[in-house]
């Protein structure tokens, strides 16, 4: 009995203390719904106990997020809004991004970080590419050097959110900034061993990867294979078989079809969108793992 009483004693305590805590330190404190972003907030509040989520489902790409969230993420997002500090986006980078404007309405305080775009006197912003017709690309993350600029961007926000974390998420800031600064000397040693200058472009995601790495783009064909007449086999076919020294640069990986095509053809770099969390998703130990090629 005398047992039973302390643990009723010991559990009215606990109850008490979990009262008196800061309430961030329970709650999902900052949404995410893009797999860098994610990789960006949780890196640089790693050793705290502000806790990041992703509220994408893992099969969608980035640009179907739109619809979920019309639909079947309204709630969710909804949600997930009143129990969190901050919404992290790429407003400026893609002005369609839906995760501010659904988790608000949960939440009228809630706080919006644009990892694309800072909003300060002085603005800190990614370096975007402008397609064939006309609109920017979305996939700026695709070039490293961009990463660093969202990971201060970021940064310096969360800071002023959370100042007794300052020093804790600039060390976690510097560290990531030498990892990125590896990846880059990854990306471009490979580059060079594998004498890749000149490229054919299959997915239209990799035109910040060419851009940022100095890439000549020979031809671009960003139709899905099942679309490929038979004229334009036949112009890929030819223009491989005149040129080859030519890469082909693709974000899927090759199929079947493809392989039937060019048998013989060995010139081919696949390199993640990062666009979808999917099977894969962000290794918080590694965390730019999926950057490497």
């Amino acid at each position: 009995m005398k047992t039973l009483i302390q643990k009723n004693r010991l559990y009215k305590l606990l109850l008490c203390i979990v009262a008196l805590l800061p309430t961030q330190l329970w709650a999902k404190d900052i949404l995410t719904t893009a797999p860098v972003t994610y990789m960006i907030a949780t890196q640089l509040m790693k050793g705290s106990p502000i806790t990041t989520s992703y509220l994408a489902p893992k099969r969608y790409g980035i640009e179907r997020l739109n619809n979920w969230y019309m639909s079947k993420g309204t709630e969710k997002a909804l949600h997930a809004g009143k129990e969190a500090t901050v919404a992290i986006t790429l407003k400026a980078l893609w002005p369609q991004d839906p995760l501010f404007i659904y988790a608000r309405q949960g939440n009228i305080k809630l706080i919006e970080i644009d990892a694309s775009q800072s909003l300060a006197p002085l603005a800190k912003g990614v370096a975007t590419v402008t397609l064939n017709n006309g609109k920017s690309s979305i996939y700026a993350w695709l070039n490293p050097n961009n990463l660093g600029t969202m990971l201060s961007i970021v940064s310096d926000d969360l800071q002023k959110i959370w100042p007794e974390y300052a020093t804790l998420i600039e060390k976690n800031q510097q560290r990531l900034l030498v990892d990125i600064r590896l990846l880059i000397n990854q990306q471009q040693q490979v580059l060079f061993d594998k004498e890749i200058d000149s490229v054919v472009l299959l997915s239209e995601q990799l035109e910040d990867f060419s851009s940022a790495n100095q890439l000549f783009v020979v031809k671009r064909l960003f139709k899905a294979e099942l679309e490929w007449t038979e004229q334009d086999k036949l112009v890929l076919k030819t223009l491989l078989k005149e040129s080859p020294h030519l890469w082909l640069l693709t974000s899927r990986k090759v199929s079947k079809n493809l392989r039937e095509l060019l048998p013989d053809f060995k010139n081919i770099l696949v390199v993640d969108s990062i666009d979808r969390w999917g099977s894969i998703g962000i290794n918080n130990q590694h965390p730019l793992q999926r950057w490497l090629f």
